[in-house]
C-alpha cells in the first residue's frame, strides 16, 4: 500500500476541488478577526484610549450648571401637560353635567318631595332602635306675596339656624337658596368645583328648580318630618 501515493492523490483532489483555498481563507479570515479584535476589541489599548478621549470630550461640569432653571423648565413642561388635560377632561365634564342638570322635564315639585330629599342626609337612621325617631326641623313663614321655607336634617333648629333656607314666591316660583348661610346665585355665583365634582341630594334637585324655572308647591301637611330606621320600615 502506498501511503505517499495516497496522500498526493488526496491533496490533489482537495485542490482540484477548491478545499485547499476555502481552508487557508478561513484561517486567513480567522487570524485577521483575532488581529482584529486584539487592536479594536474591548479590552484593547486602542479601545481604552478611545474611552478615555471620549470622556473627556463629554465631561460635564454639573458645578456651571443652573439647574434650577432646568427644574423649572420641567415643571413647567409637566405643568401644561396638566393643565391641558385637566382643562378637556374638565370641560367635558362640566358640559355633560350642565346638560343634565338643565334638563329637566319635571316641571312640578312638592315641598314634601324635598323633604323626602332633606332626610337622605341624616346620619345614624341605622343606630335608632325599634320604637326610636329621629325628628327633623321646618320652619313655614308666609309673607305678603312669598314664602320663607328653612329646613334642617337636626331637631329643634331655628330657623335662623338651619341649613336650607328658600325664598319661594306665592305662584311657586323659587327666587333664591341659602345653603349653610351663604346664599347662592345658582346660575351665576354657584360654586363651579362642586358642580364638576357633582351635585347630588337635594342641592342638585334645588339647582334644578332654579335653573328650569319649576315650581314648588307648598304642602306643609304632608311634610314627614319623623324619620325612623329603613331596617324596621
Amino acid at each position: 500500500m502506498d501511503f505517499n501515493k495516497m496522500v498526493n492523490d488526496s491533496l490533489v483532489k482537495m485542490e482540484k476541488d477548491g478545499e485547499v483555498q476555502k481552508l487557508i481563507d478561513k484561517h486567513v479570515a480567522s487570524t485577521i478577526d483575532s488581529v482584529v479584535n486584539d487592536l479594536f476589541g474591548s479590552w484593547s489599548d486602542f479601545s481604552k484610549e478611545l474611552k478615555n478621549t471620549a470622556k473627556e470630550a463629554l465631561q460635564i461640569n454639573f458645578r456651571d450648571l443652573d439647574l434650577s432653571s432646568y427644574n423649572y423648565m420641567i415643571l413647567q413642561a409637566i405643568k401644561g401637560k396638566l393643565d391641558d388635560e385637566i382643562k378637556n377632561k374638565g370641560v367635558t365634564q362640566i358640559k355633560g353635567q350642565i346638560e343634565t342638570l338643565l334638563n329637566n322635564p319635571k316641571r312640578e315639585y312638592k315641598l314634601s318631595e324635598l323633604i323626602d330629599e332633606l332626610a337622605q342626609e341624616i346620619e345614624g337612621l341605622e343606630n335608632l332602635e325599634y320604637e326610636e325617631c329621629h325628628e327633623m326641623s321646618l320652619h313655614v313663614n308666609k309673607t305678603y306675596s312669598s314664602y320663607f321655607i328653612h329646613m334642617d336634617t337636626e331637631e329643634d333648629m331655628s330657623k335662623y339656624r338651619c341649613k336650607y333656607t328658600l325664598h319661594i314666591s306665592e305662584r311657586g316660583e323659587l327666587y333664591s337658596i341659602i345653603i349653610n348661610d351663604q346664599e347662592e346665585d345658582m346660575v351665576n355665583n354657584f360654586d363651579i368645583k362642586r358642580v364638576m365634582s357633582g351635585l347630588h341630594g337635594l342641592e342638585e334637585t334645588l339647582f334644578k328648580i332654579y335653573t328650569s324655572k319649576a315650581k314648588i308647591i307648598i304642602d306643609e301637611s304632608n311634610c314627614q318630618l319623623e324619620r325612623t330606621n329603613p331596617e324596621y320600615e
